[in-house]
């Protein structure tokens, strides 16, 4: 059972049924993205809909299907209000913590990078490094929306853990980098990649003074559900918590090269420092907490097999031609650009 059935739980599911799993996912606005339409036909995948918030609702869901294995994605992307946050990225997960409990289900929980808030320094993030600040955001550079989601994430986490230490619940929870690949449909879900790829597609030329020298954690979905499946069936590991990105990290200049490579023609720049959080037509993205150090995915090697197969040039041609096969959602006519300053 998956609850969430975005870009990221549709891979996810994907790579359930791949491997032979029935797979039934849970959703407040179900969707079938077309990786997913013959796994539905051949109903080894089924939806249904509802809300995490509501116990007695999951319940009844659990009960009628009867899951081995419950992935908990369902989430608050992009909150702008810290109460609403709260209700669906932490209530939410008590939900499912609870019934994972009784039913005897083993979870995999995914959380993110930003739960690491402000940090200092270069060197790789480890997963038993303190946390930094959540809030107040660094003007000019942190999301202001990135403090209740960091803060949730952090709760949440801490609930998997108690249930994990006091009730010996078979659980993880899985850091995620800034995922990207097929299943996107609007930019504002993955600023950079998404925008910049859609740009250059239309040939519309971007030139812009600023935000080359950012530094990202980017991770491509289909390593997301990979490294999923595996936290769900190995054997628990010792470690609780899990970096789920890719080798290394990149710029967004280097982000800029890679698209211009990927689609022929594109003209497209950015200029040197960071991509400010405000005052742009469109934001960084995403509740991100942007540094100079790259989450280390070394524990996930050793302990969950993660092996990440798509660098950012492999992962973003992989990504271009889903867009191009799913261009009637993708495009801007579907998702109309905003205009430059």
């Amino acid at each position: 059972m998956i609850t969430g059935t975005g870009f990221v739980g549709g891979n996810i599911a994907a790579k359930f049924v791949d491997e032979g799993v029935s797979v039934t996912a849970l959703d407040l606005k179900p969707k079938v993205l077309d990786f997913l339409e013959a796994a539905e036909k051949s109903r080894k995948l089924s939806f249904a809909k509802g809300d995490t918030r509501s116990f007695r609702l999951i319940e009844e869901l659990v009960k009628a299907e009867k899951p081995r294995i419950l992935i908990h994605t369902a989430t608050f992307l992009n909150p702008t209000e810290a109460y609403d946050t709260f209700e669906v990225n932490v209530r939410g997960t008590a939900n499912v913590l609870e019934l994972a409990r009784r039913y005897d289900l083993t979870m995999v929980y995914l959380s993110s990078g930003a739960i690491y808030g402000q940090m200092n320094g270069t060197a790789d993030i480890c997963e038993d490094e303190k946390f930094g600040p959540a809030y107040p955001p660094r003007e000019g550079i942190d999301n202001v929306s990135g403090a209740p989601y960091c803060m949730s994430k952090r709760l949440g986490e801490e609930w998997v853990a108690m249930y994990r230490a006091l009730y010996g619940l078979r659980a993880v929870a899985l850091r995620l980098a800034w995922v990207y690949g097929r299943g996107i449909t609007d930019y504002r879900l993955n600023t950079a990649i998404s925008l910049f790829l859609r740009k250059a597609i239309v040939k519309e030329e971007v030139h812009i003074p600023y935000g080359g020298d950012t530094f990202v954690d980017f991770v491509h979905v289909s390593d997301v559900a990979d490294i999923v499946y595996n936290a769900a069936t190995l054997p628990v590991p010792k470690d609780f918590a899990f970096n789920v990105a890719y080798e290394r990290g990149s710029r967004f200049s280097e982000l800029i090269d890679v698209t211009k490579s990927v689609v022929p023609g594109a003209k497209l720049s950015l200029g040197p420092g960071l991509w400010p959080s405000k005052g742009v037509p469109i934001p960084r993205g995403g509740p991100s907490f942007p540094s100079e150090r790259h989450m280390s995915i070394e524990r996930a090697k050793a302990s969950l097999a993660y092996s990440p197969k798509f660098d950012l040039e492999a992962g973003v041609r992989n990504y271009l031609q889903w867009i191009e096969k799913n261009w009637d959602i993708s495009s801007p006519e579907a998702v109309p650009f905003p205009k430059w300053g």
